[in-house]
């Protein structure tokens, strides 16, 4: 009865040991988003001095960005790297902290609000007094958006303008292309930010020569 005894303290005790060691384990997961726009800069000055059009001579033009609709596989949590032409890999411990269309979206908006420019931007879903104000909406819809470790990051889009009424004013393709500057995921979400504010440059100035 006592060596019993002694055992099952002996498991117990190494149970305990085992469900602490446990508990230290730290969570490996690391979790990105794209970056905040950087503040503006004098080339994003000249752009917005020097272009032509009717909205970029105003403030007071009110867009509405969004939806950004994504393709189903990089809906989801994990970061996707492309690995082949026909392949990619989702990785176990690196991810978005926020879904992937919105990070989307506030970057297009801070951008797209810093070079036309105006303070009236905001991102869907909109509603109310907001919806009746706007004037453009820019609706983004994502080909593909991956980056190879090393390589590029490809982000393809199809980009809509229209109005209040749905009248289309704008629809373009547009494929943005950024290297990759070093190993690991960082540098690939980096490169994925750059690729966003780039395309944000190109509606931007779409939106500047519309009429108002």
């Amino acid at each position: 009865m006592i060596v019993h005894r002694e055992i099952v303290r002996r498991l117990l005790g190494l149970a305990v040991c085992l469900g602490l060691t446990g508990c230290a384990v730290s969570d490996p997961t690391q979790y990105f988003t794209l970056a905040q726009a950087p503040a503006p800069t004098a080339e994003r000055t000249a752009t917005a001095s020097t272009a032509e059009g009717g909205v970029g001579q105003t403030t007071n033009v009110s867009i509405g960005v969004g939806p950004v609709i994504i393709p189903a596989y990089l809906d989801r949590r994990q970061i996707v790297t492309r690995t082949g032409t026909d392949q990619v890999e989702l990785s176990a411990f690196h991810r978005w902290a926020e879904p992937l269309e919105d990070g989307m979206a506030r970057i297009l908006a801070e951008e797209i609000a810093a070079r036309v420019p105006t303070e009236r931007v905001v991102t869907f879903p909109w509603r109310g007094v907001v919806a009746r104000a706007i004037q453009y909406q820019v609706v983004v819809t994502v080909v593909r958006f991956d980056g190879q470790p090393g390589g590029d990051v490809t982000l393809d889009t199809r980009w809509r303008i229209l109005d209040p009424h749905g009248e289309e004013h704008a629809f373009r393709r547009s494929t943005v292309i950024e290297t990759v500057k070093g190993p690991g995921h960082e540098p690939i979400v980096a490169a994925m930010t750059r690729a966003v504010v780039s395309l944000s440059r190109e509606i931007a100035l779409e939106i500047r020569a519309l009429p108002h």
